[in-house]
C-alpha cells in the first residue's frame, strides 16, 4: 500500500485554489468581457451590458441613424475593426466619419436588392468586418435567419440593423429628439438631443435601460447631456432620415 504524505493533498489543494482565484479575478473577467464584446463609445456604454457591444450577434436599432453610427464608432475604435454597410443608398458618411468611423474603414454596398443576404454573409466571413450596418430589407425568413446567425456566432461580427430581426440581442430606440438651433424660419443645427433606450434578452437582461444623450453633440460625436456646457457650438453634418 503507498501512503501519499498530507503535505501533497495539501499542495494540490492550494495549487488549485489559486488556479480557482486566478480564474475567478476582475482581471480575468476583464479578459472574458473583451474577448467576448467590442468597445462601445464612453457616452454609450452605461446602456449596453458589460457597458460593450456583444459580438457574434444582432443588434436591432430602430428609428435613429445617428444612434446607429455611434453603435459602429465605438466598435471602430479598434483599428482592426472595419464597418460594412448594406442596403443604405442614403446613409450620410460624412456624419458616420464625424461619429468616429473612419472613411478609410467603410466598405457600402448601398443597393444588394434581394441578394442582401448573400452580402451579409459574405462580409461575415471576412475576418476584418467587425460591424455591418444593414438598411431597410424584407425580414429574413427562418432559414436565412438561422444561416446569418450561425455566421455571425462563427466569425464574432456583429449585426446592427433598422430592419426587425427574430432573437436579437439588444433592441435600441430613442424618444424625446430635439434639434437645437433652429428658430422660426432661421438658423441651423447646432446639436441634438435624445433619450436612448436598450432592452436586451438572455444574459444582457430584459430591463430597459434609458439614458439622456447629445447625438450628435456640437463637435458631431455623441456625449452625455453635460459635456457640450463648455463647448462652443458648431453646425452638425446631418445624416439623411
Amino acid at each position: 500500500m503507498t501512503v501519499t504524505p498530507i503535505t501533497a493533498f495539501s499542495g494540490d489543494r492550494s495549487a488549485r485554489l489559486a488556479e480557482l482565484l486566478a480564474e475567478t479575478s476582475p482581471e480575468a473577467r476583464r479578459r472574458r468581457v473583451e474577448a467576448a464584446t467590442r468597445p462601445a463609445l464612453p457616452a454609450l456604454a452605461p446602456l449596453l451590458p458589460d457597458g460593450r457591444l456583444p459580438r457574434g450577434t444582432v443588434v436591432e436599432v430602430f428609428d435613429d441613424r445617428y444612434l446607429l453610427g455611434a453603435l459602429a464608432a465605438g466598435a471602430a475604435q479598434d483599428p482592426r475593426c472595419y464597418v460594412g454597410i448594406i442596403a443604405f443608398e442614403d446613409l450620410g458618411l460624412a456624419a458616420l466619419d464625424a461619429l468616429g468611423v473612419p472613411f478609410s474603414r467603410m466598405a457600402v454596398v448601398d443597393a444588394p436588392g434581394p441578394r442582401w443576404p448573400d452580402v451579409v454573409a459574405a462580409m461575415a466571413r471576412e475576418e476584418a468586418f467587425g460591424v455591418l450596418l444593414l438598411g431597410s430589407t424584407e425580414p429574413p425568413g427562418p432559414r436565412t435567419h438561422q444561416r446569418i446567425a450561425a455566421l455571425l456566432r462563427e466569425s464574432g461580427t456583429t449585426l446592427l440593423t433598422t430592419t426587425p430581426w427574430p432573437g436579437a440581442a439588444l433592441r435600441l430606440t430613442t424618444s424625446e429628439q430635439q434639434c437645437i438651433g433652429l428658430g422660426d424660419g432661421w438658423g441651423q443645427v447646432t446639436h441634438r438631443t435624445a433619450t436612448v433606450h436598450c432592452t436586451g434578452r438572455g444574459r444582457a437582461g430584459t430591463h430597459t435601460r434609458s439614458l439622456f444623450l447629445l447625438l450628435p453633440g456640437p463637435d458631431g460625436t455623441a456625449q452625455p447631456l453635460t459635456a457640450a456646457t463648455d463647448q462652443q457650438p458648431a453646425p452638425a453634418t446631418a445624416i439623411t432620415a
